[in-house]
């Protein structure tokens, strides 16, 4: 039988028998999720430690996404076919969440909302009679809209045949590509189309424990959060290879919108061609590029096929990069990498200041590849480290200014000559002074540092009354600590080691408690000696404005 003719309502007994089996749907009402669940459930080191490497053990986790028996799906999914749906939108959100995570309700939410984009995105129109995966999509739903696993392994050997038969993945088909066209001829999961929401959710739900069960994903119960889950980072790659996943839409046009070769009318026309896009661009780059995401080029081809390799340098040494500049492929790679992870926290049109505090502990450890580019555009230095180091002071002022409606904040360092700390700040007559310390490693508080930070002290006590001196690090050694009260005895002052992530939390802790107000942080929450906590300084500020 030709793929062609599968379209065909008037098949052979034999194949109609082949296609579609008698009981192909079983209800959810039995399912009990505490069925499912072993002790590593309650333990996530114990689960990634134990669990994990028997239950992903690399022959049967090929054997689960690519051919597609998962254990007990018939069970706990209303058919095969709906639980294929589920996994794959469950997994492609995953894999687009900051640190792979996400609060199990959100996700739920995201994947029914993934499943109706798709459906109003698809209509009769959008594929020609031609297309052989269309006809593969109206023979596998062609009775009841029920599909088994006999369909499932029907489309996965043409994905397979046709695949081999292409040159460049952006020419792979995918189960996304699969669902649009089933989408196109009105035939998406039931629970999609349903009435009740509920309804749907409740079957993602059980979606959401079948790969758990199968160790794709994990489950953290914590009485301080909400259920979580992930992908363990050991199958990340399995995942995004099935999943045939580089970069999100969105990521991949702030990637366009991003990079000035992508500005060049000339490379943009180049790709058009080389990648046959369609689509009316009005002589407009910004059109070429939505044009060029809309066509599904991959990003790894787009950049090795149009973008010269100088440019790809240039890239690479603008965002201080890990990679090889004589190796095409790992520039492309490390490219890719950063305008996907980097952005995945950052939304449009965000403020400098929220833009500063997402990415705050990533500049302050100096993990260039996730701070969005955004954030490094906010800063104009030709040497990363400068420019790093730049971004640290100028995110520490802003979050003095903005969240902490601190208006007398002044920043020095490198906008100042002679002996200054990186700012300062008055209030009531009283002065706070603080420096930045970005580094890959715990500050130690070392002896040039603590001279440094004593002139410091020293030159602005001539004039005012300095109170608290704040050193602000990734994290601290047990020595930096024993060293800052030495310090404190010799001057006199506050002398406060403060963790980049204390200062995020106390900058959430008051814009969630106190920032509707027009009111001022106290600098009296940074008396003290020693490591700065936040809990400690939430509950004085609580007695504080109670």
């Amino acid at each position: 039988m030709e793929l062609r003719e599968l379209v065909d309502r008037d098949w052979n007994s034999y194949e109609r028998k082949r296609f579609i089996k008698d009981d192909t749907k079983t209800k959810t009402d039995a399912f009990d999720p505490e069925a499912f669940k072993h002790d590593g459930f309650s333990d996530r080191q114990a689960y990634l430690e134990t669990y994990v490497p028997a239950l992903a053990e690399e022959t049967r986790l090929k054997q689960e996404l690519n051919n597609f028996t998962p254990p007990r799906v018939s069970a706990i999914n209303d058919s095969p076919y709906q639980a294929l749906v589920i996994r794959y939108g469950i997994l492609r959100q995953l894999i687009q969440q900051p640190d792979y995570s996400t609060e199990k309700s959100d996700l739920k939410d995201a994947v029914q909302d993934w499943q109706r984009d798709l459906i109003e995105s698809y209509d009769g129109d959008s594929f020609p009679d031609s297309d052989d995966l269309l006809h593969l999509a109206q023979a596998a739903v062609d009775y009841k809209n029920q599909v088994d696993d006999s369909e499932l392994h029907m489309v996965y050997s043409y994905f397979e045949l046709h695949n081999r038969s292409q040159d460049n993945k952006r020419d792979y088909y995918t189960w996304l590509d699969f669902f649009k066209r089933l989408s196109a001829i009105g035939r998406f999961p039931k629970v999609s189309r349903s009435d009740s929401p509920e309804h749907a959710l409740d079957t993602i739900e059980k979606g959401i424990w079948s790969l758990q069960e199968q160790a794709l994903v994990y489950e953290i119960n914590d009485p301080e959060y909400d259920e979580l889950v992930g992908i363990p980072d050991d199958y990340i790659d399995v995942v995004q290879d099935w999943l045939y996943y580089e970069m999100s839409d969105d990521n991949f046009r702030r990637m366009l919108e991003t990079l000035d070769v992508f500005d060049r009318r000339d490379v943009l026309i180049e790709a058009r061609d080389q990648f046959d896009v369609t689509g009316k661009n009005y002589g407009k780059n910004v059109n070429r590029r939505e044009n060029i995401v809309e066509a599904g080029v991959y990003p790894s081809e787009l950049l090795k096929e149009v973008v010269p390799k100088d440019d790809l340098k240039a890239i690479v040494d603008e965002y201080a990069l890990d990679a090889h500049k004589l190796k095409t492929d790992e520039m492309v790679a490390a490219i890719i990498e950063y305008f996907e992870q980097s952005q995945k926290s950052v939304e449009d049109d965000e403020p400098a200041v929220d833009l500063f505090l997402d990415a705050y502990e990533d500049i302050a450890d100096g993990a260039v590849t996730d701070v969005p580019p955004q954030v490094q555009g906010l800063v104009d230095a030709d040497n990363p480290e400068e420019k790093l180091d730049v971004l640290f002071e100028d995110a520490t002022a802003e979050i003095f200014r903005e969240v902490f409606n601190l208006n007398q904040t002044n920043q020095l360092g490198q906008q100042a000559s002679g002996v200054v700390a990186d700012g300062e700040i008055e209030q009531d007559g009283k002065w706070l002074l603080w420096d930045n310390k970005r580094r890959r490693d715990q500050f130690r508080l070392g002896s040039d540092a603590r001279s440094k930070i004593k002139n410091y002290i020293d030159t602005k006590d001539q004039q005012h009354d300095v109170e608290w001196f704040l050193i602000i690090a990734p994290g601290f050694t047990e020595n930096a600590v024993a060293n800052a009260e030495n310090l404190e005895r010799q001057t006199g002052t506050d002398i406060r080691l403060v963790p980049a992530s204390s200062l995020k939390r106390l900058a959430e802790l008051w814009r969630t408690e106190y920032g509707e107000s027009d009111r001022t942080l106290p600098l009296s929450t940074f008396y003290g000696s020693g490591l700065f906590e936040t809990d400690r300084a939430a509950d004085w500020l609580e007695s504080q404005f109670a």
